[in-house]
């Protein structure tokens, strides 16, 4: 996820419902006199909503970095937002509460249109509208649950935003507090800028991709559960793109697979040209990295994995002690080790290795806790075990580590765990909020590179992990973090922050990833492929 991601409580994190939108196979009408081959690229995430007002999963806002432009995006090698549709942005109050973008004039949506002031401003009004009618429905008993709106976009990211309004040619954004770190809000897939005269303002839009990025979504076809067959997404250049990236030459055809096995068999039978998807373990190991005829790449990555619990009432992981237990017992070391095959880092920090903020308080504060005596104390406290739970995860890659977890939580008898499976992370979250799940395992996907993104997204009440914890403390500090400009002074700040959320235990890291690509040998940029806000830079490909 962004897996997946508040303002007076109607945060991302309210959205619990994961849109399920019919995306059957369409296409529009080609741009013609391109003759070279495209690209294709084979990935395991899966689209969920061509809409960017209508997801925050991290197959959709590869899409979206692709085909639609935001008023800021993140160039190659900086992990600072550069204009893109804005000549120019910046804070125009020593409160950083008043921020002001001019818009290039010279920018089209693949519609023909020109884009236009008020289309960011609706872009923008769009998601708050949506976030706030969902949360109206939900909070609605007289209306049918199966009737309420669903919503699962980027309203946390904009929930600070108090007015837009036009000014000639320029939008400026008021905010309700300081948030030096709004910039990166826009640079993602919650700036993504729409036509406003092809998009309503409050509903959703599931067969139309009308934006003005580097390239032009001309076919796409959903992929078929049953059949197996792999889903696509077919872009062009868009001649038409003005902004600050170097559009490439070529165009790229996305695939998507159901598994790692699919992928890997999509590779070896050559059916792609570059292999951007989570690989089973034993087949990253299996690479030969001097082989001649591939090109591989091998970074840090900046997503980390966690265990989420549930602090509703019913849930018995609403205990603040049942939760530490459970982080006492889970071995993040043997799941790296064992599922992971040491592809992956374990993680003792919601804030990964290389990130301000970044410290180990889930390992000083729980590798010196005696299992035994954690156990103890809980049945001295009136716990009655075993403690029956039920933790859910998505995708097949992830059966074996969910699995793994279980028996770790299950091996001194504390906990009787089912283990239920999903098809997408969205799927159990709606399961989490309505009690059906008390945990679930979840990858996260930085929005922007700031510790922020890993902080505020996924630790307020708020969060699209749909816990619902408050912890006032760490809101005070969130808030003191967002209104400093020098980054780089707010790593105790941040390293407070997560030694809180390590004592509540409501959200557990368990490891960091490593980014693998793989690409036939004239196929260049697997390097510059993904930056470290996650987003998917299909522009930067291209062929010897």
């Amino acid at each position: 996820m962004r897996a997946l991601g508040a303002k007076k409580g109607i945060g991302i994190g309210l959205a619990v419902g994961l849109v399920v939108v019919a995306l059957g196979g369409w296409l529009l009408l080609r741009s013609s006199g391109d003759s070279n081959e495209p690209i294709v690229v084979g990935v395991t995430d899966r689209v969920d909503s061509l809409d960017p007002a209508m997801s925050y999963g991290a197959g959709s806002w590869d899409l979206y970095s692709n085909i639609y432009q935001g008023l800021l995006t993140v160039s190659t090698g900086s992990e600072e937002p550069v204009p893109d549709a804005a000549e120019s942005c910046e804070f125009t109050d020593n409160a950083y509460q008043v921020y002001r973008c001019t818009l290039r004039s010279d920018l089209k949506f693949t519609s023909g249109r020109s884009v236009t002031p008020e289309d960011v401003k609706f872009s923008i009004e769009r998601i708050l509208t949506m976030g706030e009618r969902a949360a109206a429905d939900r909070a609605d008993e007289s209306i049918p649950e199966e009737e309420k709106f669903k919503f699962s976009g980027p309203y946390g990211l904009l929930s600070g935003v108090e007015a837009i309004r036009v000014d000639g040619q320029d939008v400026v954004f008021e905010l309700e507090n300081p948030e030096v770190t709004f910039p990166f809000a826009l640079a993602g897939g919650a700036g993504s800028i729409v036509d406003r005269e092809e998009y309503e303002l409050d509903e959703a839009t599931t067969d139309l991709a009308v934006g003005s990025g580097p390239y032009r979504l001309v076919e796409f076809e959903d992929a078929d559960e049953e059949s197996g067959r792999a889903g696509k997404a077919v872009l062009e250049p868009n001649t038409d793109y003005n902004g600050a990236l170097q559009a490439s030459d070529y165009p790229v055809t996305i695939r998507f697979y159901a598994d790692s096995a699919s992928l890997q068999q999509a590779w070896e039978a050559r059916e792609i040209h570059l292999n951007g998807g989570r690989m089973e373990p034993e087949d990253t190991q299996q690479v030969d990295r001097n082989d001649l005829d591939i090109r591989y790449s091998e970074t840090t990555g900046q997503s980390i994995r966690a265990l989420i619990s549930s602090t509703a009432s019913s849930s018995p992981l609403n205990d603040e002690d049942v939760r530490r237990v459970m982080a006492t017992l889970l071995d993040r070391d043997a799941i790296a080790r064992d599922v992971r095959l040491h592809t992956v880092e374990a993680a003792y920090s919601l804030i990964p290795v290389g990130v301000t903020g970044h410290g180990t308080p889930y390992y000083d504060i729980y590798s010196s806790e005696n299992p035994d005596d954690a156990v103890d104390d809980l049945i001295a406290g009136g716990a009655s075990l075993p403690i029956d739970i039920t933790i859910g995860y998505s995708g097949a890659v992830n059966q074996a580590e969910a699995e793994l977890v279980a028996q770790q939580l299950e091996a001194d008898g504390v906990f009787e765990v089912e283990v239920e499976s999903f098809e997408v992370p969205g799927k159990i979250i709606e399961a989490f909020g309505k009690g059906e799940v008390d945990a679930y395992l979840v990858g996260w996907r930085p929005d922007f590179a700031d510790p922020d993104t890993y902080t505020h997204a996924l630790l307020t009440e708020g969060s699209i992990l749909g816990h619902g914890k408050k912890n006032g403390e760490i809101d005070e500090l969130i808030s003191q973090t967002r209104s400093e400009v020098d980054r780089g002074n707010t790593g105790e700040l941040f390293r407070e922050i997560h030694r809180l959320a390590a004592e509540d235990a409501v959200v557990i890291p368990i490891w960091q990833d490593r980014n693998f690509v793989i690409a036939d040998r004239e196929i260049t940029g697997l390097q510059h492929l993904r930056d470290a806000g996650g987003q998917f830079r299909l522009w930067e490909l291209q062929r010897l």
